[in-house]
């Protein structure tokens, strides 16, 4: 965290880390370019690159998760209940725990940008999967096990 977040800084003779953590796009020449050998407007334009895709796919899953939210809202105010609740509601607790791990993470997808997409993409898959069960009292969902994910 300290090399990109806490980069090195001269202080008369002696080079030590910056004490104020922040994002390295706030100074990318001493933050990124130490190591990536790149023009600072490519480097910036990389981390730009990637955060947008992970915003653009964090926005399905959410609206895919609320999506499955009112679906389930209106199939309990239908007066239904039952096994397909039951696993829809545990597919959407799944859906959430996904999205969040992604949102909690604070990088906008760019410390593991291939991860943070799997796993929004893994969400928006368990919410469209609970939207089904709903629908479809025989349906059988793939929910991940957590093992080599």
């Amino acid at each position: 965290c300290a090399d990109c977040h806490m980069p090195y800084k001269r202080v008369g003779a002696m080079k030590v880390s910056d004490h104020h953590v922040r994002s390295p796009l706030l100074n990318i020449s001493r933050s990124c370019q130490t190591c990536h050998k790149f023009p600072e407007a490519e480097l910036k334009s990389r981390v730009e690159a990637i955060q947008e895709r992970t915003v653009r796919l964090r926005g399905q899953a959410m609206d895919a998760l609320v999506g499955l939210i009112a679906d389930i809202k209106a199939y309990r105010a239908a007066g239904k209940s039952g096994k397909p609740l039951a696993l829809a509601q545990r597919l959407q607790r799944h859906a959430q725990f996904y999205l969040d791990f992604v949102e909690a993470e604070n990088s906008t997808g760019f410390h593991a940008p291939h991860e943070a997409l799997r796993i929004l993409a893994e969400s928006i898959n368990l919410s469209r999967q609970g939207q089904i069960a709903l629908r479809d009292p025989g349906f059988v969902p793939t929910i991940p096990s957590g093992k080599g994910t």
